[in-house]
């Protein structure tokens, strides 16, 4: 089960945090740049709270699609409450399709129908924004009510630009980009040893998040709790290790896709 399965957890963040804009100017700027001319109408799928929706409507027709009705409700252009596997909209509604931090989130088969749907709602023009080649095994946390492990962003997906070009073999790249703060990843398997030897305390270390992003609900059984930090020479040892074996990459990747 991820974050988009479980309506418990989108009722427990922050949507009308106004700040969220601020800290994403740096990535709406680059996605205006990048938006074509000849672009008129856009749909915005898995838009959340519309802190982008919204800076896309300053410019574009826009219409916003998302499963958290709780996200909408902060939401000021035409909106639609939809899993973004099944959008009831004829073919071809849109110049473009828009998708910000949501392929990432989704198991199949709601991953594939949302592939599909995009595909399926383009007139000419598809946008996709993940998190770039990140290491989703560096986040995992574990659940103390249920035992569950989980990415403590819910991201149960990686893509790099050849796999985010791979999901769509009907459209040509017309532009590719990264950007934003560095990030650093973590080596397939050093984290295997890091989640298996050590406690789940000890996983994320103080320098990833500080005590006050450390609040989580899991997806699995909707328990709220605090992961914590407890120093432990293993885990220590493993993140040293790492730091030369994974260089930072910036966090974003955005690709412009056109139809063939």
């Amino acid at each position: 089960m991820t974050r988009g399965d479980n309506p418990e957890v989108y009722n427990r963040l922050d949507w009308g945090d106004e700040s969220l804009v601020g800290r994403l100017k740096a990535k709406t700027d680059a996605i205006l740049n990048i938006i074509p001319p000849d672009v008129r109408t856009l749909i915005d799928i898995g838009c959340g709270n519309g802190a982008i929706t919204h800076v896309l409507a300053e410019h574009y027709d826009v219409t916003a699609v998302d499963r958290s009705e709780t996200a909408l409700s902060f939401v000021r252009t035409r909106k639609i409450h939809a899993s973004s596997d099944r959008i009831d909209l004829p073919d071809r509604s849109f110049d473009m399709v828009f998708s910000s931090e949501l392929l990432e989130h989704l198991e199949s088969p709601v991953f594939e129908g949302t592939l599909t749907e995009m595909k399926r709602l383009s007139r000419k023009y598809l946008f996709i924004t993940v998190p770039n080649d990140q290491s989703v095994e560096k986040d995992f946390i574990r659940c103390p009510s249920c035992g569950h492990v989980f990415n403590r962003a819910y991201h149960i997906r990686r893509f790099d630009a050849a796999g985010l070009a791979a999901c769509f073999p009907e459209f040509h790249v017309k532009k590719s980009l990264t950007l934003g703060l560095g990030k650093r990843g973590y080596v397939p398997f050093l984290a295997r040893i890091k989640h298996r030897i050590t406690p789940a305390s000890s996983w994320i270390a103080p320098f990833w998040a500080d005590r006050g992003h450390r609040q989580s609900m899991c997806p699995s059984c909707s328990a709220e709790f605090e992961y914590p930090y407890r120093f432990h020479p293993v885990g220590f040892f493993l993140d040293i290790m790492n730091i030369p074996l994974s260089p930072k990459r910036p966090y974003w990747l955005m690709m412009l896709f056109e139809k063939e």
